[in-house]
């Protein structure tokens, strides 16, 4: 760095403050971001235990009907019986989203960068 030519560059005060500004509400944006970031990861993890789970259960179910399957006398119906079975349709069961977790590391960071950002704004 010795023999490197060093530029400077003068900025207006104005100039200083809004490239202030700019950077930190990029920071404040990235912050954010990384925060979705974490809770997808954690619903995605959860997704992928539920779903690990379900697929357990429904081996064990399988399992279950087929050897149910084996002990039961098959039954064997009439002609017209097996014509006039309506179909049966279950209801559909609403999803209730659960509340939402945020790091607090990022919480802090994000109140100190809009705490900053109203101080140049002064």
């Amino acid at each position: 760095m010795k023999n490197e030519n060093l530029i400077h560059v003068r900025l207006e005060y104005e100039e200083a403050v809004e490239s202030k500004k700019n950077v930190l509400s990029s920071e404040m944006n990235l912050i954010r971001i990384m925060r979705i970031i974490k809770e997808y990861h954690s619903l995605r993890l959860n997704e992928l235990k539920l779903k690990s789970s379900l697929y357990r259960k429904l081996k064990e179910i399988k399992k279950d009907i087929k050897s149910l399957q084996l002990i039961l006398p098959k039954l064997e119906l009439p002609q017209i019986l097996k014509k006039e079975q309506p179909e049966i349709k279950e209801p559909e069961k609403e999803i209730i989203p659960k509340e939402k977790k945020y790091d607090t590391s990022l919480e802090s960071e994000l109140k100190e960068i809009q705490e900053k950002l109203k101080a140049l704004q002064r």
